[in-house]
C-alpha cells in the first residue's frame, strides 16, 4: 500500500475553544451568564465562568512546536497557532497533514462539559452544552 493511499483519522485532537464562541449559538436570555474569554493584565488569557478562571495554557496548544519548547505556554491566543482554534485553518492544517477526520476533544470545558453539568443552573448548564455542541 502507498502513503499516499491511506486515509489518516486523528482519534486525539484537542480543540482551544475561540473567544466568540456563544456568540450566535446561545439564546440571548442566557449569554450574560455565558463563560467569557478575558485578557488579563499579565497578557494570558483566561476563560471567566461563575466566578472561576479557567486558562487555556500549555499541552492543550501546542501544535506545530517542537517537543522541547511544551511548557505551560502559550498563555494567549497570539501564542497559539490559528488552527488551534479557527475552524477554517484547523481545516487547512489537516489537509497539509493529510488527515481526512479527527476525533476532537474541549479543552476548557472538560472532556465531555462536565463543567456545565456542574453549572449552579442546570438549565443554563444545558443551554451552555448546547450552544457548544451547535458552535461547529
Amino acid at each position: 500500500m502507498r502513503a499516499e493511499d491511506l486515509i489518516l483519522v486523528s482519534v486525539d485532537d484537542h480543540v482551544v475553544e475561540p473567544p466568540d464562541l456563544f456568540e450566535g449559538h446561545l439564546p440571548e436570555k442566557w449569554m450574560e451568564f455565558a463563560p467569557k474569554s478575558v485578557r488579563k493584565d499579565d497578557g494570558t488569557d483566561v476563560w471567566v465562568y461563575e466566578g472561576a478562571e479557567i486558562p487555556n495554557i500549555g499541552l492543550n496548544a501546542v501544535a506545530g512546536r517542537p517537543p522541547e519548547e511544551y511548557n505551560v505556554e502559550p498563555t494567549s491566543y497570539e501564542m497559539i497557532r490559528d488552527g488551534c482554534y479557527d475552524i477554517d485553518e484547523r481545516v487547512n492544517d489537516m489537509n497539509r497533514n493529510g488527515v481526512l477526520g479527527s476525533m476532537c476533544f474541549p479543552s476548557f470545558v472538560q472532556f465531555c462539559g462536565q463543567l456545565f453539568s456542574r453549572s449552579k443552573d442546570l438549565d443554563m448548564g444545558l443551554n451552555l452544552l448546547r450552544a457548544y455542541n451547535d458552535w461547529h
